[in-house]
């Protein structure tokens, strides 16, 4: 489920409404966890659904990540751990190494060791609750728009999407900053100051104690303002979706991991472009920045017939080949090792960037006699070969056989050539040879998962 902003409004801190937001506004899980880190925001979360847990769909839960960057760490989570005791709502507690990677933001570092220490935990079919609010919000869509974001950026985050096997939840997101600090003072509760939150080196912290401040000055509905922006582009972006999607209905081939070039290049360029932000969004891609998606769009449409397109980002791909536009969730350099390998049929991982191999039975395949009793080895286009497809008069070297099997130009080097007592017996994944070919019954057909 992905929020539509028109099905409900996020509720803020009235119980009543929150209890409503539950029951009819979100899926419902198996379980919720509320993301608690014992600061103000989660603090308030915890307390307020504590209190409302009889009447919600299913069992409340709390976890608790140390991050393990501040001195003081170990103490919040046996803070954390008391509270939760005294509401009777059941915690993990769970410690992490969240130091940043060379040329890693620490923010990001400590977001990523978080979420997934956290999946690692609550399992699938549960919905994670965090406790972003208004103010956050406005600090998501003042840092997309410095980064030159579209509509979909400039939504924000959503009160609910899809996380994981399970949900991700915000239900404080129309709540005020000041709101929540007031509730949590009437409910005489007290929480933990992080004191990295002071710092003003992180970008969201600068907006938040440089900007937001100032601009409330001038504009003291500031937040509200930027938040119901926020809000509109949601709403802008579902409409935006609706016609990418009815635009790749018409191109897309191959169960949807393929376009084809000419349907994609009649559209104009700026639905063009909607479409092909939308496909990339659907494969689970990395945002294609903005320069990169129009050099694209060029090389895609406009490049020779004969040219090898290849627009690579993120560990990314797209490539052109057949009429059709290819998607590559990892589109890596790999080197094929020039000795041929020994090998008895097992599954393998042939090696970073290479994929793996296996067999299985099936008609048409490698005679089972003949496989037990040859040398098997594995090569990756070997030298001088000539190859003789089932049924066809003739052989071919790689290169003519690799066009008529349609095997793509960037697998050619790395898909594996099957070899019994030195001879070609398969093309792992795309055909058995003559003359090794099993005339009836099952026979051994080499399978090559590919690296992208």
């Amino acid at each position: 489920m992905v929020w539509s902003p028109a099905e409900a409004a996020v509720p803020g801190l009235d119980p009543d409404r929150v209890v409503h937001f539950f029951k009819h506004a979100l899926p419902h899980p198996n379980s919720y966890w509320v993301s608690f880190s014992g600061g103000l925001d989660s603090s308030v979360l915890l307390y307020l659904l504590a209190s409302v847990r009889a009447q919600l769909p299913a069992p409340l839960h709390a976890i608790h990540i140390d991050h393990g960057l501040q001195a003081a760490s170990a103490d919040w989570a046996a803070d954390c751990r008391a509270r939760c005791a005294q509401l009777g709502v059941p915690l993990e507690i769970r410690r992490v190494d969240a130091r940043a990677a060379h040329g890693q933001s620490p923010e990001a570092a400590a977001r990523e060791a978080r979420y997934t220490a956290i999946a690692s935990v609550i399992g699938p079919g549960v919905m994670l609750l965090t406790a972003h609010h208004q103010q956050d919000q406005a600090e998501t869509v003042l840092l997309q728009m410095l980064r030159g974001a579209g509509t979909s950026g400039l939504s924000g985050m959503p009160p609910c999407r899809r996380w994981r096997q399970g949900w991700l939840a915000r239900p404080l997101l129309g709540a005020s900053r000041e709101g929540i600090v007031q509730w949590a003072r009437d409910a005489g509760l007290s929480w933990i100051e992080d004191p990295s939150n002071a710092a003003h080196g992180a970008d969201r912290n600068f907006l938040r104690h440089r900007v937001l401040p100032t601009l409330a000055e001038r504009w003291p509905a500031a937040v509200q303002s930027i938040t119901r922006s926020a809000q509109l582009c949601a709403e802008a972006d579902g409409i935006v979706a609706g016609e990418a999607d009815a635009d790749l209905c018409a191109i897309e081939v191959a169960g949807s991991d393929r376009l084809q070039v000419t349907g994609l290049c009649r559209l104009d360029p700026a639905r063009r472009a909607n479409a092909l932000r939308r496909w990339l969004q659907r494969q689970g891609a990395a945002s294609l920045p903005a320069a990169r998606l129009y050099e694209a769009m060029e090389q895609l449409c406009h490049a020779r017939s004969d040219a090898a397109v290849r627009i690579v980002w993120a560990g990314h791909g797209l490539r052109r080949f057949q009429g059709q536009v290819w998607f590559l969730e990892h589109d890596l350099d790999a080197e094929p090792p020039a000795v041929w390998r020994r090998w008895s049929g097992e599954a393998v991982d042939l090696g970073p960037g290479l994929g793996r191999l296996h067999t299985r039975l099936a008609p048409g395949g490698i005679d089972p006699q003949r496989w037990q009793q040859a040398q098997i080895e594995i090569a990756h286009r070997p030298a001088g070969m000539r190859y003789r497809l089932a049924g066809r008069r003739g052989s071919r070297d790689f290169k003519h056989l690799a066009q008529e099997l349609g095997i793509p130009p960037w697998e050619r080097d790395l898909v594996p050539v099957i070899l019994l007592d030195g001879e070609p017996a398969a093309i792992a994944g795309y055909a058995v040879l003559d003359p090794f070919v099993l005339t009836h019954g099952q026979g051994i057909w080499p399978s090559w998962e590919a690296p992208f």
